[in-house]
């Protein structure tokens, strides 16, 4: 859904320097980060006046959730970004280290489902988003990733 993206990628030209230094601080693709804040909080548009949603338990653009983090920063903080991508790089890490002969695009795409519901749930190549919000979340981050890599990150 482009136009959508369209928006968030306008919301996100604030930030855009603090996901450039976040991504280079954690060894990821910039367009990989914008497309966590993008499906996290569109960018921050979904978030209430505080930066948080999710019922209060995600701060941020990243929606780092305060129930297993302690949120860094504030929630549209160039500190705040850095954290939401460092648990993205850990999250990808747990999951090469967890399953050493996946490709590396599917410990990608399981890092980034890893993000959202734990590295404890990744468990099968063909069901790497079961349980995730939406039950497709690291294909839809994957594919807000490439609108953002095309459109200048």
């Amino acid at each position: 859904n482009n136009m959508a993206y369209e928006k968030d990628l306008r919301a996100m030209e604030t930030y855009k320097e603090g996901i450039i230094q976040a991504a280079r601080n954690n060894n990821l693709e910039p367009s990989l980060i914008a497309g966590i804040a993008s499906r996290e909080s569109n960018g921050g548009r979904a978030l209430d006046k505080d930066g948080l949603g999710d019922h209060g338990n995600g701060f941020g653009i990243m929606q780092v959730d305060k129930r297993h983090h302690t949120p860094i920063g504030g929630p549209y903080s160039n500190e705040h970004i850095n954290q939401g991508a460092t648990i993205l790089r850990n999250s990808i890490n747990a999951v090469e280290k967890k399953f050493p002969t996946w490709s590396p695009d599917l410990q990608l795409r399981g890092g980034v489902a890893a993000y959202n519901f734990g590295v404890s749930n990744v468990r099968t190549p063909d069901g790497i988003d079961r349980g995730t919000t939406g039950n497709n979340y690291s294909a839809d981050v994957i594919k807000r990733a490439e609108y953002f890599k095309q459109n200048g990150y």
